[in-house]
């Protein structure tokens, strides 16, 4: 157990310096599959993973020989950018620079929680060292007792949410993660984030946020 726990401490002194109030954003989209790149800032645009956040103002690429698949939230669409083609992102829409949207879908739920801004490259930095195992007790009863549980305002809220965003696929699973982290059902968020990690192993926005809910609920679990 101390092992472990001077594992854990020797891997905080080696993440980034953040301030105590780490500033969030809204992201926009997320990153669907391989082959692109993302521009962010004044940084030079970098290689990014599936699941890699987007927020307005990134410039998405596609590579050469290979289209770039996104989700799309303000506009609630799925699309792939083809091969070569560049689009700029805003709050509301795509603007495309180069090449063509191809096979854009709609899709019935798209909600992402609001996290932190960093560089492409920083992201990818902290989410290769941010690993920690669950170590927060699950609550009593079942998640259906706990949206029971809540103000008839959330709950039909939540009840919302998770029926427009069933289904398997990973988006639908970060949808239905942000919808009970917002209601304040902070273990069940946790466990579905866990299952988007999976998928999405490299997603480091993904990993924080699943060390963001253990701390919420090791701080619950000690008062």
């Amino acid at each position: 157990m101390q092992g472990s726990c001077l594992a854990w401490a020797s891997l905080v002194l080696l993440l980034p310096v953040l301030p105590a109030q780490v500033r969030k954003t809204q992201p926009v989209g997320l990153v669907m599959g391989a082959g692109a790149t993302v521009a962010r800032g004044k940084a030079p645009a970098a290689a990014v993973k599936p699941g890699e956040i987007l927020f307005a103002g990134d410039v998405l690429k596609a590579g050469a020989a290979s289209s770039a698949a996104f989700l799309f939230c303000p506009e609630k669409y799925s699309a792939a950018l083809s091969a070569n083609g560049e689009a700029a992102l805003t709050e509301s829409q795509v603007q495309v620079k180069a090449g063509e949207l191809v096979g854009r879908k709609s899709v019935a739920a798209c909600y992402l929680p609001e996290v932190q801004k960093l560089s492409v490259a920083s992201q990818q930095h902290y989410g290769v060292m941010l690993t920690r195992g669950s170590g927060a007790a699950a609550p009593k009863g079942t998640l259906a007792d706990r949206i029971k549980a809540l103000s008839e305002e959330k709950r039909k809220e939540l009840e919302a949410v998770l029926a427009s965003a069933a289904g398997s696929d990973t988006a639908a699973v970060v949808s239905r993660a942000t919808a009970l982290e917002k209601a304040g059902l902070s273990y069940d968020a946790g466990e579905l984030y866990r299952e988007v990690a999976k998928q999405w192993p490299e997603a480091a926005w993904v990993k924080k946020k699943i060390v963001e809910i253990e701390d919420v609920l090791l701080k619950q679990q000690a008062h």
